[in-house]
């Protein structure tokens, strides 16, 4: 008997384009971890099993060490099924956990996860197979007895960003008991005339550099910084703030909620964003209350609007739909592999797909740019496929990463699924 714990993506995979064109939500970071890392972390003993859409599947499989959409599983395993939108606390695995008894959890109208055993799964494989096909939920729900639970269940994509800070602190308690605070000023090089207040909260990691003329301000929140990191001088950087593996900081202004995900070089001004990771925005300019794919590159001075100048909420575009968020502060919503050049300003609650290429200067007023155009304020057209595909590779290449014959595939998948929203541009 084992215990396996499966992490499914629901139908509202949509509503959190255009960063899961090419990716399910649970791998979405947040706080100083992708959301699956802490569900998983809930559950340690577990053997992890990830459930996505088909044509997810072999790109999915090439960047995890877990089981994809596999369901090989004994009839006295004991199974738990969890939603891959959910933000789980510190008792999330007192509310959900493995029971040997069948049980439906839901919040509202969403599955929030199913517990039982393997023979009562094999019994609603079918089902559990499709659950990010629009309605199956819905059905699902109208045919089981359940229990209601109430559980942090993100909806769209400005929610992440809203509890990133907590999230850092959060993710930052649960991890400190395993860092090596002791030792950390051997492993690092932290220059004398770089200024840190309230150390106890700031962690360096291995081999990383922080310069003279930096200053890590801990006061309101914990600031984790990655192995190999390197902090140029003039840059201050305000806490809770979470500076991933390998990333550079090159001058600035990193303010407090921000998450930067791996091998990223940011300069300018931050605040309360998410870089996922292997993304650029080297020089001067302001990106605010926005979620950021990987392998993206924002030209000099790229600035985004986060604020309206009446204060009223702003709303985004949700699959040709216009979503009041109920915030006065939401910035931009930029997929992988896009690029803007020179000059550009990009509007309050602004998506723009994956592998578009924006330049030419000037503001972008409208709310959705599709995925693969190319052009300016004045004229957006298709960008080619295949030259879309060229440029990912030259980017890539360029820290020693190869764009993979499936990534390739997801490539021309993403082009075929969006070539609607493109013609009604």
């Amino acid at each position: 008997m084992a215990k396996k714990l499966f992490i499914f993506e629901d139908d509202k995979y949509d509503q959190f384009f255009p960063l899961t064109y090419n990716r399910p939500v649970y791998e979405l970071l947040c706080g100083m971890t992708k959301i699956k890392q802490k569900i998983i972390s809930s559950f340690p003993d577990a053997q992890v099993t990830l459930l996505c859409r088909d044509y997810l599947e072999n790109v999915l499989r090439e960047k995890t060490s877990q089981n994809v959409n596999e369901f090989g599983i004994k009839d006295d395993d004991q199974i738990l099924l969890v939603n891959g939108r959910i933000l789980p606390n510190s008792n999330f695995s007192a509310k959900l956990n493995f029971s040997e008894e069948q049980r439906f959890f839901f919040r509202g109208g969403d599955l929030v996860g199913w517990t039982g055993r393997g023979k009562d799964f094999k019994a609603l494989k079918s089902s559990f197979q499709s659950l990010h096909i629009k309605d199956q939920i819905k059905s699902l729900r109208s045919r089981v007895d359940f229990l209601k639970i109430e559980v942090t269940l993100v909806d769209y994509l400005w929610e992440l960003i809203s509890q990133n800070a907590g999230q850092i602190e959060a993710d930052f308690e649960r991890i400190k008991p395993n860092l090596n605070f002791k030792n950390m000023f051997k492993h690092s090089q932290v220059d004398d005339d770089a200024l840190i207040y309230d150390v106890e909260k700031v962690y360096v990691g291995k081999d990383s550099q922080i310069d003279g003329g930096v200053v890590l301000d801990a006061r309101k929140g914990a600031i984790f910084i990655g192995d190999e990191v390197k902090i140029q001088p003039h840059t201050h950087v305000v806490g809770p703030c979470y500076i991933g593996k390998d990333s550079m900081l090159v001058g600035g202004k990193i303010r407090e909620g921000t998450s930067i995900g791996p091998a990223c070089r940011i300069g300018g001004e931050v605040e309360e964003s998410i870089f996922l990771g292997y993304s650029n925005k080297y020089h001067h300019g302001f990106l605010g209350h926005s979620y950021v794919g990987q392998w993206v590159n924002l030209g000099a001075l790229t600035t985004n609007s986060d604020l309206k100048n009446n204060y009223s909420t702003i709303k985004v575009s949700v699959n040709g739909i216009l979503v009041d968020s109920g915030l006065v502060k939401v910035g931009a919503f930029i997929g992988d592999h896009v690029k803007t050049g020179i000059g550009t300003l990009l509007n309050t609650g602004v998506c723009i797909g994956f592998a578009s290429n924006l330049f030419g200067g000037g503001v972008i007023d409208r709310k959705h740019i599709p995925a693969f155009v190319w052009g300016s304020k004045e004229k957006l057209v298709e960008y080619r496929l295949e030259k879309a595909i060229q440029t990912a590779k030259v980017v890539m290449k360029r820290r020693k990463i190869k764009l993979t014959e499936e990534e390739i595939n997801l490539f021309k998948k993403i082009f075929q699924l969006t070539e609607k929203e493109r013609e009604e541009l």
